[in-house]
């Protein structure tokens, strides 16, 4: 009877522990990690910074410099948790030209600077699907100068396009800009992509 009672108390010792919460500042966590804050002034959570950390799970989080990163394990490396959106554009039906960005560039040797190293993460593209292609191929490019880095080319399918798995690194002081493919489908009618950028350390 004693190793039944011994026995039960290790079971339910041990399920107590899988499932057990963490309060910080509170006696009734309501997540694995809770932390109560009180208006002391006093941050809730401070992470120092460092330099690189040794990561491989995604999830994990570091403050490295002044911003905050997240370990990707997919894309094997650390993107910062902010993401910035680079708009382009361009209005009307248009064929083989430079998509616009909010400078209203006119050509492959402008666009976005970059001011730190990053990473494109996703692009997404619209046209208006009531007249011109509604399968169109674009091109973004990573240049510095009069050298181009890498070109990434997307087609639409229903005049969007959607993608969220690119790794395409660029460089401090390159810049990003697009163009509407000649594909032989015609003219693309008043178009939009964002290309959105995570920094990279």
């Amino acid at each position: 009877m004693r190793d039944i009672i011994l026995l039960l108390g290790i079971v339910f010792f041990g399920v107590n522990v899988a499932y057990s919460q963490v309060g910080i500042g509170t006696t009734n966590p309501t997540a694995e990690l809770e932390i109560a804050t009180t208006n002391t002034g006093i941050p809730a959570l401070e992470l120092n910074a460092q330099t690189t950390p040794a990561g491989t799970v995604t999830g994990q989080l570091a403050v490295i410099g002044d911003k905050l990163y997240m370990y990707d394990a997919t894309r094997v490396k650390w993107l910062s948790i902010e993401t910035t959106a680079l708009p382009f554009g361009r209005s009307g039906n248009q064929d083989n030209v430079n998509l616009r960005a909010v400078a209203n560039q006119s050509n492959n040797r402008s666009g976005y600077l970059m001011p730190y190293d990053g990473t494109i993460a996703y692009i997404t593209a619209k046209s208006n699907n009531n007249s011109g292609a509604q399968t169109k191929q674009f091109s973004v490019q990573v240049r510095n100068g009069n050298t181009t880095n890498s070109t990434t080319n997307f087609t639409t399918s229903s005049s969007e396009h959607m993608s969220t798995t690119l790794n395409v690194d660029f460089s401090s002081g390159d810049y990003i800009n697009g163009t509407i493919n000649n594909d032989g489908n015609g003219n693309v009618n008043n178009v939009s992509v964002i290309v959105w950028v995570k920094w990279r350390q």
